[in-house]
């Protein structure tokens, strides 16, 4: 995929006539020039491009990542990390610029960069006292960005290349935002056991990190390829999707579909289609890692027990027993992927896990449909009998059929 930075001057002379008044110009960090993506987003009151942690002495008290926390596996806190400010920033004299991605549908303002500065570099959060990253180091680099499909959480430790996130943590963001948090429609990441919940305007999404292949800088891993990745790490990248997403419905919650996945590269694809009754991913990432080995994937889904009643039109635990995952790569190959699947009654989710397929670029197509064989095997077949009282003859049809009270079958 070939990437190119343009400059401020170039992009604003590009956008020529569009509005760059700031939705949050209240708070004082100027947002980059709009993008092209803007006026199609449905979003009327987000910040676009890099957002701020909150801070109520600089007025950013909104579109901000309000926190971070750290909980063991069993879900007792393990603490939270702190803010580290870059000494001499000002955020209110920041100026933003797009990095452009070149795609099929044309250039698009992918991430927010902020001008003279390596990378979203103001986003330091110090680790909690005795955990640290692979390498020793304490910081890690956190940021959140609205781009053009969805809210992205980018988590990296200190050295995205030579040092992974801390092993055996969820991680918890807190993101305080009035729009985006009545906007978000599905989630998708590469974390495992991804969760949200939103409480007001406050959005906490909550995930695992995973070893997860990082592609090499300008490599298409969207296409067919036998590309090798550059390195693999624990990172986080968690995407709220304020898209329709395709299930056509307003009732659609945040919750109701939720994806973890280590070829979250390529998810431009991810909606569910009505008329084969499938949710619909295409994932994708790099065929082998950086020793050579073939990447094996992964999936993990949740799917709220309503959405199986509204889509599937079964009880979603019966519906988990019915998972089933169909693989399709674009040299016309198929396969069915290896699948565990449960319901979780607690939480209303069907809870799935889809492994034993490879990259490049797979569609994934993942359903709950009962065959029909096991619908008609479920379905007792009624029968009929004649019941007689004296001269009168009465016929009954059911399941099991029982003569009424004074009748007597013939």
């Amino acid at each position: 995929m070939k990437l190119k930075v343009i400059s401020l001057l170039l992009l604003t002379a590009l956008l020529t006539g569009s509005s760059l008044t700031p939705v949050n110009s209240a708070d004082s960090f100027p947002m980059p020039p709009e993008p092209s993506w803007w006026k199609q987003s449905g979003l009327t009151d987000v910040r676009y491009g890099m957002w701020a942690p909150c801070n109520t002495e600089l007025g950013i008290t909104n579109d901000c990542l309000q926190g971070i926390n750290l909980y063991k596996l069993d879900d007792t806190p393990a603490g939270a990390l702190t803010y580290q400010p870059l000494e001499g920033f000002d955020f209110s004299k920041a100026v933003q610029y797009w990095l452009i991605t070149d795609t099929p549908m044309g250039p698009i303002e992918n991430s927010a960069y902020i001008k003279d500065l390596q990378g979203p570099s103001t986003n330091f959060w110090k680790l909690p006292e005795g955990i640290t990253n692979t390498d020793g180091s304490n910081i890690i680099n956190a940021y959140v960005h609205l781009m053009a499909n969805s809210l992205q959480v980018n988590t990296i430790s200190n050295d995205q290349d030579k040092s992974s996130l801390p092993e055996g943590y969820f991680f918890e963001f807190k993101i305080k935002s009035t729009g985006m948090s009545k906007s978000v429609k599905w989630v998708l990441s590469n974390v495992r056991d991804p969760q949200i919940s939103i409480a007001g305007d406050v959005i906490t999404i909550k995930g695992i990190p995973e070893n997860s292949p990082s592609a090499k800088l300008g490599d298409n891993v969207c296409e067919s390829n036998l590309l090798t990745a550059k390195s693999t790490q624990r990172n986080i990248a968690l995407n709220l999707i304020y898209k329709d997403a395709g299930n056509k419905t307003t009732e659609t919650r945040p919750d109701d579909v939720i994806l973890g996945t280590n070829g979250w590269w390529c998810l431009n694809d991810f909606r569910f289609d009505r008329e084969t009754q499938q949710i619909v991913v295409k994932v994708g990432n790099a065929h082998f890692d950086e020793f050579g080995k073939e990447i094996q994937g992964w999936m993990e889904l949740k799917v709220k027990g309503t959405r199986a009643r509204d889509w599937w039109g079964i009880n979603p635990a019966i519906a988990a027993g019915y998972a089933k995952v169909e693989i399709s790569y674009q040299d016309g190959t198929s396969k069915v992927a290896t699948v565990t699947s449960r319901y979780d009654a607690k939480n209303d989710w069907i809870n799935l896990r889809a492994y034993g397929f490879t990259y490049s670029s797979p569609q994934l197509a993942i359903s709950f449909k009962q065959p029909e064989a096991a619908k008609k095997v479920a379905t007792p077949k009624k029968t009929t009998i004649t019941c007689v009282k004296g001269k009168t003859t009465k016929k009954v049809t059911a399941v099991n059929p029982k003569c009424p009270s004074g009748y007597k079958k013939k």
